[in-house]
């Protein structure tokens, strides 16, 4: 539980300064959104599925490691400030529907990936704590996770927000525009 705090301590931390930063930092008026119908940059099931599970990959490599004690919190106030960010940018240079476009081309894939994220670092902290452990042989006082389906609810998560982003978020998207 105390890295689920820990981590989602850190994704806030990125969300205020993301918010902040794309609040201000970028000229409005400029068009993000190309006319081709495109949202996302990628047009296949296999790039979306890539992009939506980025961050969840890079948290399972950090996981592997001795630093990613550090690395995986960090990962998180990316996340936080690239989502508050991309939001914040959004919602002023579409001032008349920025907020219900940041809602559906952010927020919906995000009500997946970011649970998804959450579950993964938490298992990828743990498992970076006991990696330390060891290597200073110190005892870690928590026990070992129990096994069960969060894996799969992870990758079904995964696919999900892969699958919205391709069929359900470009004719809303279409439709607001």
């Amino acid at each position: 539980m105390a890295a689920l705090v820990f981590a989602a301590a850190f994704f806030l931390v990125g969300a205020f300064a993301g918010a902040f930063a794309g609040s201000s930092a970028l000229p409005a008026g400029e068009e993000i959104l190309p006319g081709d119908g495109s949202i996302y940059g990628y047009e296949t099931f296999a790039g979306l599925l890539l992009s939506c599970s980025k961050y969840h990959l890079a948290v399972l490599i950090f996981s592997t490691s001795l630093l990613g004690v550090l690395f995986i919190p960090a990962v998180l106030a990316f996340r936080g400030f690239a989502l508050a960010c991309s939001t914040a940018w959004l919602a002023s240079v579409y001032p008349e529907r920025g907020a219900a476009l940041a809602l559906i081309i952010l927020g919906l894939p995000s009500l997946l990936t970011v649970p998804a994220l959450f579950v993964t670092a938490q298992w990828g902290e743990l498992f970076a704590l006991r990696l330390l452990s060891v290597f200073t042989h110190r005892p870690l006082s928590a026990p070992p996770p129990r096994r069960d389906n969060r894996v799969l609810a992870v990758v079904l998560l995964l696919f999900g927000a892969a699958a919205m982003e391709l069929f359900v978020v470009p004719p809303v998207v279409e439709m607001l525009i």
